[in-house]
């Protein structure tokens, strides 16, 4: 196992681990410190899997037909488009696009499993949300659940060209810049992690760093971020009980809570995937969000081989899962001087011209 892949499918597994722990208790109150540890019966996920499976569709996408014709729309549309299939998987609602997702046509994938409002309602406006034109001004943790793909893909060249991209992602849907910043510094660490085997301290540094020097987002909502991002790093380091820590950095329900409360479980736990995101999962919140983004970052961390079995082999979609990490991990295998690989080419190619 190379790895590249092995901290890439650590990753995707991961967060849909996270996810699927978190789904169970996402809308339960008074919840105890570790009162879920393992799935009930199967580990089913939730609308946060699906849109980081369609955000790797996408990319994937995007790339191949770069390989193919050697332009190819910007990555952040070729994830709009696949949004608008994960829209359709969820409400039956079609819109044009330039390429139709493989992953669609599973059954799982068309099951709603709590999808986010903001994401339905402004995928339904018909309008890609940006930076520069914010479609609303949510801040919701939708916005950092699903870019996971965006740090992980080696198309980008640099940390800073995947916060980018994972920052033009958050805006399709969610127009506050405090949805984007932590989606910006989680695209930056992932890719710290997977491309330049950083640990997760040093990763994160970098990921602050790459945030303080871009221009596009005010000094007010990237203090306001740090400041819940220094909170979880001191209680991290503090003899308090999971459940206090968490409550003091929120619930989740918005983007730079859900992050920090994502930190705080990887720093406070990070020599264990277990460890991270059972505390990560059991509070009084976003429990699935706030697991599916712990869980990208320790599988990014500590590689697949430390996801304990009694998760892998209960999750479901597992091969699906696997299958999207392998295709992320290796370069596009076609170009215009070999389209050989016809299993490729029916996944992802792009039969329009763009």
């Amino acid at each position: 196992m190379n790895n590249r892949y092995n901290r890439v499918a650590g990753s995707l597994v991961g967060g849909a681990v996270g996810d699927a722990l978190g789904y169970q208790i996402e809308f339960v109150h008074n919840i105890k410190e570790k009162q879920v540890t393992r799935f009930h019966n199967k580990g089913i996920i939730s609308d946060d899997t699906q849109m980081t499976l369609f955000t790797a569709n996408g990319l994937l996408c995007r790339q191949t037909r770069f390989y193919m014709r050697g332009i190819a729309m910007e990555p952040v549309h070729a994830i709009y488009f696949a949004y608008l299939d994960w829209l359709e998987t969820q409400t039956g609602i079609k819109k044009e696009k330039l390429f139709t997702s493989w992953i669609k046509y599973i059954p799982e994938l068309n099951q709603m499993r709590a999808p986010g409002n903001t994401c339905l309602t402004a995928l339904k406006s018909g309008k890609e949300g940006t930076m520069e034109e914010p479609i609303n001004d949510s801040k919701g943790c939708g916005s950092v659940m699903r870019i996971a793909p965006i740090g992980l893909y080696h198309y980008c060249k640099s940390s800073k060209e995947a916060a980018l991209v994972a920052a033009q992602a958050s805006a399709i849907t969610h127009g506050h810049q405090l949805a984007m910043i932590p989606s910006y510094v989680m695209a930056s660490m992932l890719y710290c992690i997977v491309m330049d085997n950083m640990n997760l301290i040093d990763a994160l540094n970098k990921a602050i760093e790459d945030l303080k020097e871009f221009d596009k987002f005010t000094k007010e909502n990237i203090d306001i971020f740090l400041s819940l991002v220094n909170k979880a790093i001191s209680l991290s380091k503090e003899n308090k009980s999971d459940i206090e820590s968490i409550k003091e950095l929120g619930e989740g329900w918005v983007a730079e809570e859900a992050f920090a409360i994502a930190l705080y479980s990887c720093l406070k736990y990070s020599s264990s995937f277990e460890d991270t995101v059972v505390c990560a999962v059991n509070h009084d919140g976003d429990s699935d969000s706030t697991g599916s983004i712990a869980g990208n970052i320790i599988g990014a961390l500590l590689g697949i081989n430390s996801i304990p079995s009694y998760y892998l082999d209960d999750l479901e979609l597992k091969d699906t899962i696997l299958e999207i990490a392998h295709d992320l991990s290796i370069e596009v295998p076609v170009d215009e001087y070999n389209a050989d690989d016809k299993e490729w080419l029916n996944k992802y190619s792009v039969g329009k011209k763009i």
